[in-house]
């Protein structure tokens, strides 16, 4: 994949529901070597951020696999790791939820610390092109309150929502309808979820 789709919201919430993991992500070179010189690591420092975000991403995979094990229908995480938790419904109910707290330990294993390098990074004026088009299939397809992103391709940092469990159901669709947008390719309307939670 190569786009970060709902990237800030969905970080919020992945780190409101999940908490923080046992594991600190890898470290990387910083922006300056030790002679303070900025920008001195170059590519080998870019490539250093790739790896990172590579390595979140893959650990992310496992989590949500782990947490489909445990009855939670969670979509596949984007470029940079974060989850689309919107279709769950409402964030304090899931984090009192004793089943959301057990799948979460059950999964911590595989839930380590955000690395920085996933934290908001300017995007591609393509990459912010398909979340507009991203926001505007979830509104066609029964997320109407879906908003855009802002002019940096990020959606809005206090943008939350409570919804009916019919309005999640039709969430849920949604986002699986609309996922493939996020790479700049067709909806998919044979794509299917499972039962709603709760």
């Amino acid at each position: 994949m190569n786009y970060a789709r709902k990237v800030l919201a969905a970080l919020a919430v992945t780190l409101a529901l999940a908490g923080c993991g046992s594991e600190a992500g890898p470290t990387i070179a910083s922006a300056a070597d030790a002679s303070g010189a900025p920008g001195a690591r170059g590519a080998a420092g870019a490539a250093a951020t790739t790896d990172v975000i590579a390595q979140y991403v893959e650990a992310q995979r496992k989590w949500v696999s782990c947490m489909r094990e445990q009855g939670y229908d969670l979509p596949d995480p984007n470029a940079r790791g974060q989850v689309d938790f919107s279709g769950l419904g409402d964030n304090l109910q899931l984090k009192r939820d004793p089943k959301w707290t057990e799948a979460q330990q059950a999964c911590a294993k595989f839930h380590g610390e955000v690395p920085p390098e996933v934290e908001r990074v300017p995007l591609t004026a393509e990459q912010i092109a398909n979340a507009r088009a991203y926001s505007a299939c979830r509104r066609a397809n029964g997320s109407a309150d879906y908003p855009d992103p802002g002019p940096d391709g990020y959606m809005p940092e206090d943008w939350s929502r409570d919804l009916t469990q019919a309005e999640q159901q039709a969430d849920r669709r949604a986002s699986a309808i609309c996922a493939p947008v996020q790479d700049g390719l067709p909806p998919d309307p044979n794509a299917t979820v499972g039962p709603a939670q709760g």
